[in-house]
């Protein structure tokens, strides 16, 4: 009876060493495909940091949420400024703050393309399909219109430029970088406007 037992106990040890050895091998495996990521189970792959589960092979870096927000609140920025740049093409009574709404509407649609790819890159989602047009109040449109163009630049300015010394991602800090010029000459477009209106 004791040489039974001794066998299964043995036999037992022997299983649990030889499992060890099998989980602990395509541990190694699955960090040396570099294709997978984290291997081919595309559970751990869908939950690891660094993958984008609907394009496998592609990497996606983890961004954190201050940059996640920066992201967003430029992106329904942006998304406003073309929606007002649009309604006062139309509205504005002045020729200098149509052609501004205009150059409004074409820097900003570029950003937000922009943004829009490097988000996507990062595995980013927001959503501006819904912003519309303000009601910038009652009275001068084009003066109401500067005015809040020069707000909004001023606040935007600030907001780029935490961004381009502090993102997270340097990607995301080249582009903040990159636009940062831009929104400084809407700002003065704004400013030069409001003076002669």
């Amino acid at each position: 009876m004791k040489p039974k037992l001794i066998s299964l106990s043995v036999i037992a040890a022997l299983a649990i060493a030889a499992s060890s050895i099998c989980v602990t091998e395509t541990v190694r495996a699955q960090g040396r495909d570099s294709d997978a990521g984290i291997g081919s189970n595309p559970h751990l792959r869908a939950q690891s940091m660094g993958q984008a589960a609907s394009s496998p092979g592609t990497q996606v870096v983890k961004m954190s949420q201050k940059d996640v927000n920066f992201i967003q609140k430029a992106a329904g920025g942006g998304a406003q400024e073309v929606a007002n740049g649009k309604m006062a093409e139309k509205q504005a009574k002045s020729a200098e703050v149509k052609s501004i709404a205009t150059r409004m509407v074409a820097d900003h649609t570029r950003l937000n393309n922009e943004l829009t790819a490097l988000a996507n890159r990062k595995g980013v989602k927001f959503n501006t399909s819904g912003v519309k047009a303000q009601n910038l109040g009652s009275g001068d449109f084009d003066r109401l219109y500067l005015k809040w163009l020069e707000e909004v630049h001023k606040t935007d300015i600030a907001d780029f430029e935490r961004a381009a010394k502090s993102a997270d991602d340097s990607d995301l800090k080249a582009w903040a970088a990159k636009a940062l010029p831009t929104l400084k000459q809407h700002l003065a477009m704004a400013q030069s406007g409001a003076k002669k209106s």
